[in-house]
């Protein structure tokens, strides 16, 4: 079901408040991008194509964008504007490129080439899942707590690393398949894997800024 909000109760929320919502409905859009990628694993086709439309189509996140811009400068704020701006751009990001995902994975239906391959690719999307709840929680860490935002995004870019090994056994294993494999299948699988590396090097970017915030900010404490 996608949520509408109601302008005033929008108006009501804080700087921090609407910035919370805004990563609440971006995680979770996110998060159906991925499950939907695993009902692709599961063949479970219509599942997949449903997740996929629901990236495209929900627009909620726009409502507190408007809100949220419409605010920031009427604000006094602990962390510069520019900082919130530019920190509220990377949320927005993510949406971006779950919608590029979404639309490039609906223009062809594939047959994965072995189980071995659905395994690795399942573990990268465990490891997605994991760096986009956790940056969640450093968004919401970094009004209230500087370490610990800090050290979440540590964790990011180390479960980041992990899935990059995985991203080249599974480019790897696409490149040695038989010749007569070589083919859209292959095109789509290997853009798939560097789509999904795509946004976990954002995750990973955005995670970097945060450090970036908190340390800034930390001397200024």
């Amino acid at each position: 079901m996608i949520l509408e909000y109601e302008e005033k109760e929008l108006k009501k929320k804080s700087i921090d408040e609407l910035t919370h919502l805004f990563m609440d409905i971006i995680s979770k859009q996110n998060l159906v991008l991925i499950e939907g990628i695993e009902y692709l694993i599961d063949e479970n086709h219509e599942q997949f194509n449903t997740n996929m439309n629901h990236v495209i189509e929900t627009t909620t996140e726009v409502q507190v964008k408007k809100a949220f811009e419409s605010k920031i400068f009427k604000s006094k704020l602990i962390f510069s504007k520019a900082d919130r701006l530019k920190l509220f751009n990377k949320i927005n990001e993510i949406k971006n490129i779950g919608e590029f995902m979404a639309n490039r994975m609906l223009v062809y239906r594939i047959i994965f080439p072995d189980n071995e391959f659905k395994l690795r690719l399942s573990r990268i999307l465990d490891s997605l899942k994991l760096i986009s709840t956790d940056l969640s929680t450093a968004v919401k860490s970094i009004g209230t707590d500087l370490n610990k935002a800090h050290d979440i995004c540590e964790e990011i870019k180390e479960e980041r690393r992990k899935m990059r090994k995985i991203e080249f056994q599974l480019i790897h294993r696409l490149y040695h398949y038989d010749m007569d494999y070589l083919s859209r299948t292959f095109l789509y699988l290997k853009d798939m894997v560097e789509d999904v590396m795509m946004l976990a090097d954002h995750i990973k970017t955005f995670s970097e800024y945060i450090q970036f915030l908190s340390i800034k900010y930390l001397i200024f404490k």
